[in-house]
C-alpha cells in the first residue's frame, strides 16, 4: 500500500494540484489548505491603530476585559473571510490551530503582561456544536496552547441558550441575544476564583459576546480577563 500510495499521490496531485481556498491558486509542496501569501496578505492589527483602539475601547469600557490580541481585520469578501470560512463551516480545521498559534505570538511578545492561567475559549451551544462537530475556538485555543503553554480548560463556562446568528443585528440587539446566554459550571466555581482568563473568539464585531463571558467569570471570582481573536471585523 505504501509503495502504490507513493507512486500514485503524485499522479493524483499533478492531476488534481490542490489549490488554496481563497485565492484559488497552486499550493507549493509544504503549504496546507491557505498559501502563505494570501496569509500574508490579510491587513495586520496594530495596536496604534484607530479601529484597534476602538475595540479596546468597546471591550475594557465595562470594566470587566483588560487586554485584547488580534493579529489581523476581518473584511467582507477577504482572504481571511474564506479561512474563516473553511474553518467554521467547511471542517478544515487545521486553519483554526493555525491561526491560533499567531493570536499566540502575539501573546507572547507581550512582556507587560502577566501569563494567564486559563484559555477559555467562548462556548457553543450543544446543538451547535454537535452540528458542526466541533468548537472553532478550541481549535485556536490549541494553537495559542503550543505556542504560550497556556493551558485549555473547556469545562468552565457553558452557553446555556441557544442564541441566533448575529450577523445582521445591531449592537444593542447583539448585546441583548447574548447578555444570558452564558453560565458558568457550579462545579467548577473554585477553579475559576481567584485565577486570570485569555477568553477566545474566531471574530469580535462588537466585543458583546466576549464581554457576557467576562461578566459570568467576574461574578465567579476571575481576577483578570484578556480577550484574543483571530480578527476584528472591520
Amino acid at each position: 500500500m505504501d509503495i502504490a500510495k507513493s507512486i500514485l499521490e503524485p499522479i493524483v496531485q499533478f492531476v488534481y494540484p490542490p489549490i488554496c481556498l481563497a485565492c484559488s491558486g497552486t499550493l507549493q509542496q509544504k503549504e496546507r489548505l491557505v498559501c502563505e501569501t494570501c496569509w500574508q496578505s490579510i491587513e495586520s492589527v496594530h495596536p496604534e491603530d484607530d479601529l484597534y483602539q476602538q475595540f479596546l475601547a468597546k471591550l475594557t469600557g465595562e470594566g470587566l476585559i483588560s487586554r485584547l490580541f488580534s493579529p489581523f481585520y476581518f473584511e467582507k469578501e477577504g482572504q481571511l473571510q474564506s479561512i474563516i470560512h473553511g474553518l467554521k463551516y467547511q471542517g478544515y480545521t487545521s486553519l483554526g490551530v493555525k491561526a491560533g498559534r499567531k493570536v499566540g505570538e502575539l501573546i507572547e511578545v507581550a512582556d507587560d503582561l502577566p501569563k494567564a492561567d486559563v484559555l477559555l475559549p467562548v462556548p457553543l451551544h450543544p446543538l451547535k456544536k454537535r452540528e458542526r462537530g466541533y468548537n472553532q475556538s478550541e481549535l485556536i485555543c490549541q494553537g495559542i496552547e503550543e505556542v504560550t503553554g497556556i493551558p485549555v480548560r473547556t469545562d468552565l463556562l457553558h452557553r446555556k441558550k441557544y442564541t441566533v446568528s448575529q450577523t445582521q443585528l445591531s449592537f444593542e440587539e447583539r448585546k441583548e441575544n447574548v447578555g444570558d446566554a452564558f453560565e458558568i459550571n457550579e462545579k467548577r466555581r473554585d477553579d475559576i476564583s481567584g485565577k486570570s482568563f485569555i477568553l477566545v473568539d474566531d471574530v469580535i464585531t462588537t466585543g458583546s459576546t466576549i464581554n457576557a463571558c467576562a461578566r459570568e467569570l467576574g461574578d465567579a471570582g476571575a481576577v483578570g480577563v484578556h480577550a484574543a481573536a483571530i480578527a476584528l471585523a472591520k
